[in-house]
């Protein structure tokens, strides 16, 4: 509500003051000027009421029929009639403005009006809108009895007359005060003592002409056109403010001497001043319309140049930017044709006035902008010396043979800088362009691309996808290497010799083929690294690249995964007839040595060091023991809690000197042992005991029934042969209990 009470408040104020302004420029008009309504040659309170209707909204039409009849009132005219007259006036501007402003689509344009806009504002608002309010007050004056038939073509002529030069005079001045003020549009001057000193002499030497008394000796002479120049410099110079200002100044003394009967017109008319008042109206509708035509194409232009200024400012950013130059050349008719360039030769032209330069390509060629005058040599001397024979060929096929060209080569700037370029060459009859970009991030992107994309493919064969993502986008492909705590896997066939010669070469291919593909994908599957394949033997690193805090628990988990698969694979190898694999698998976690190791050409992600080497024994201790997986007591130190196992020995292995515990995997704790495997471990665990203890008889016992239980187990076998083999020959009294393998 309350904004609601604020807009009427506001309306009406709005209302108040279009009535007031039109009813004092309307007795400025007849009583100030000393002149009768129906003779004005000038009316401006129709310029202003097309004006405020345009700026304000056609609601305002109020406020105009109110200031018409104020205005009617104060000439005496009787109240009724004033009442139906003043309605002529408001028609008048809202027929105006309503099609104006679907012409200009309900917004002010003034500085964008180019001269067809002018032409339709002179056409329909100076000629034919004025025509309303005519023969409106014309057809109501003859009807309420006030004119005769006979006065009706004058009456009406008079009125269409005053409203038109009013609307021509004083419309486009508020239009552009209005527009100038709403959309912050600076006086196009180049300083404000150019605008009082056009002004200025216009006022003077106006006055001079039109305030001459007609027995004057001035007022003899075709003076009226003196203000003329004045009006076309502000047209030229001073924009549509200034020319739409000038043109109201000459109006309004050119009446203002006529009133007072001065000035050419008074004379020309030899004192009839109806006739003066016809010749005034034409000599200001000249002076009005000439000068707008002058102003909208000069501000046309400017628009035109500053909107070409804009284009090429926003091109030359647009090369920065993209690091584009360009150049023209314009062949005349006597133009060389350039020869093949040799190695060492320089017989390109020195200066080329025909050939053009952007500042981006002075730039790029590492000239600064303007300091050397295009030529063939200047911009070859910039290309490296590899590709200067090759870029001068281009050159010369295109200019003798009109044929286009792309060519990507380098340029070698004066500090050793080496950038890659393209070039692309565009061919006219008589005109060549030809553009130069700087392309070497483009090509060094591509250049990283490639190697990434070639460091992916490589890192598949050894990563599963997810990992080597996560390992691309970390960024960490660097030569080198990194100490890492880690847990490696070995996995080797049992009896490959014998394999290798039960199978022809090729089908033996196609069984590792399988088999890899299958232990493969279950070391993927645990998130490992495959590090290599070292004839039938596989070599898996958990927790590198990436580290992984479970990585003991993903290498026993995966070596438990592979028997399982192997066990398929197996199936499947009986199923069509082929010779079954076992393996065996040895785990580590140690302190090792991980990275991209090798040289720039050829590198592998690996690990090395002394844990490698322990793990690659551990393997090679399955076959000794006759256990499918054995682990280091670092491995089973850190997956304790999640697995079965049996201790099955202290050994010292070839090259190491500390003695190592080594346990069988039996099953991860998820899934209870029996009863039976149960008293088996405790059992062997009891005989391990005795035998550290050196007592070998009881250890002895053990053992033999251990082996009555299950004679397959080697492990045992191997113990009760040590104990028996200690009883004949004892130990030193240091001895540890450990036992010293020869098994590589």
């Amino acid at each position: 509500m309350a904004n609601e009470h604020q807009w009427h408040t506001s309306y009406w104020v709005r209302v108040g003051s279009l009535a007031i302004c039109f009813f004092v420029t309307a007795q400025l008009s007849t009583t100030v000027l000393n002149l009768e309504a129906a003779a004005s040659p000038l009316w401006p309170p129709a310029g202003i009421a097309l004006a405020a209707l345009l700026i304000n909204g056609q609601n305002l039409w109020v406020g105009v029929a109110l200031g018409a009849f104020w205005a009617s009132l104060a000439d005496q005219v009787p109240w009724e009639l004033s009442l139906v007259l003043c309605f002529g006036s408001a028609l008048q501007a809202l027929v105006g403005s309503y099609f104006f402003r679907r012409r200009w689509q309900h917004s002010l344009q003034l500085y964008s009006w180019r001269l067809d806009d002018l032409l339709a504002f002179v056409g329909l608002g100076v000629m034919v809108t004025p025509l309303i309010n005519a023969v409106y007050s014309t057809l109501i004056g003859y009807g309420f009895g006030v004119l005769t038939r006979a006065q009706l073509g004058q009456n009406a002529l008079v009125i269409w007359l005053g409203d038109g030069m009013g609307i021509l005079v004083l419309t486009p001045l508020l239009l552009a005060i209005a527009a100038g003020r709403q959309r912050k549009i600076p006086w196009r001057i180049s300083s404000y003592w150019e605008l009082g000193l056009c002004l200025g002499m216009l006022v003077a030497i106006s006055a001079m002409v039109f305030g001459a008394q007609t027995d004057s000796a001035i007022a003899k002479y075709p003076l009226e056109y003196l203000p003329f120049p004045f009006v076309v410099w502000a047209a030229l110079r001073l924009g549509l403010h200034g020319t739409t200002l000038a043109s109201f100044l000459v109006s309004v003394i050119a009446v203002t001497g006529a009133v007072h009967r001065g000035g050419p017109f008074i004379t020309k008319a030899e004192g009839n001043l109806s006739e003066a008042m016809l010749l005034l109206q034409a000599y200001a509708a000249v002076i009005s319309i000439t000068a707008l035509v002058l102003s909208v194409v000069v501000t046309e232009r400017q628009q035109s140049n500053a909107k070409l200024a804009r284009s090429e400012a926003s091109l030359v950013k647009a090369q920065r930017i993209a690091q584009l130059g360009n150049w023209d050349w314009s062949l005349g008719v006597n133009e060389k044709a350039i020869k093949p360039i040799k190695p060492g030769e320089k017989n390109l032209l020195s200066e080329n006035k025909s050939l053009v330069w952007s500042d981006e390509l002075y730039s790029l060629l590492g000239y600064p902008i303007g300091s050397v005058p295009p030529s063939q040599s200047l911009f070859l001397e910039r290309v490296h010396p590899a590709d200067q024979q090759r870029v001068g060929l281009a050159w010369n096929v295109a200019l003798n043979h009109q044929k286009p060209y792309r060519l990507d080569y380098r340029l070698l700037l004066p500090d050793g800088t080496e950038r890659t370029v393209n070039e692309h060459v565009h061919i006219e009859p008589n005109h060549i362009t030809g553009t130069v970009q700087d392309i070497t991030e483009r090509k060094q992107t591509e250049a990283a691309l490639r190697e990434t994309e070639a460091l992916r493919a490589t890192m598949y064969r050894y990563l599963s996808q997810d990992l080597a993502e996560q390992l691309l986008d970390s960024k960490n492909t660097r030569l080198g290497g990194a100490r890492q705590f880690v847990s490696i896997l070995f996995a080797d066939i049992r009896s490959y010799t014998t394999l290798t010669e039960q199978l022809p070469p090729e089908e033996v291919v196609v069984l590792l083929n399988r088999y890899f593909e299958t232990m493969v994908d279950v070391i993927f599957a645990h998130r490992g690294t495959l590090d290599k394949f070292i004839g039938d033997a596989i070599m898996a690193v958990f927790g590198s690249p990436i580290p992984q805090a479970d990585h003991a628990q993903r290498a026993v988990t995966t070596a438990l995964g592979m028997q399982q698969q192997l066990a398929h694979f197996n199936q499947q190898q009986t199923n069509q007839g082929l010779p079954t694999v076992q393996i065996g698998i040895g785990i580590n976690s140690d302190d090792v040595i991980t990275g991209n190791i090798g040289s720039s050409k050829r590198m592998e992600f690996t690990a090395i060091g002394d844990g490698v080497n322990l793990t690659s024994r551990i393997e090679s201790a399955t076959k000794y023991y006759g256990c499918p997986i054995i682990i280091s007591e670092n491995t089973y130190a850190l997956c304790k809690e999640t697995v079965w196992v049996r201790e099955l020995d202290y050994v010292c292995v070839r090259g190491k000197r500390r003695p190592v515990h080594l346990y069988e995997v039996l099953g991860m704790r998820s899934h209870p042992l029996s009863g039976s495997q149960q008293e088996k471990i405790a059992l062997y665990k009891k005989g391990r005991t005795l035998y550290q203890q050196q007592n070998f008889n009881l250890a002895i016992e053990i053992f033999m029934e251990l082996l009555r239980q299950d004679p397959t187990d080697q492990a045992t076998r191997l113990y009760l042969e040590r104990c028996q083999q200690l009883q004949k020959k004892p130990p030193k009294h240091d001895w540890d209990g450990s036992w010293q393998l020869q098994e590589k």
